[in-house]
């Protein structure tokens, strides 16, 4: 009976402390102010947990000015 639980608990170890790494993609939608195209872009992160790949895969706004007109470039990045 202890060889069993000896076994069920090394097993159950290697299962739980094994951590969930795996490639995620992360895709952009970039568009701007000044045209209606939109362009996308896809980006693999490899070896990484969940919560890591979603603190690379940001969305980002900003906002220039040239000659008194204001500018905005925005990309809307999601996690797939």
């Amino acid at each position: 009976m202890k060889k069993y639980l000896t076994l069920f608990g090394g097993i159950s170890f290697a299962l739980f402390s094994s951590s969930c790494k795996k490639d995620f993609v992360c895709e952009c939608t970039a568009t701007n102010s000044i045209s209606t195209d939109a362009s996308i872009s896809t980006t693999t992160v490899k070896d990484a947990t969940k919560k890591q790949a979603k603190a690379y895969c940001i969305s980002t706004e900003d906002t220039w000015s040239y000659s008194g007109t204001d500018y905005v470039f925005t990309s809307t990045c999601e996690l797939k």
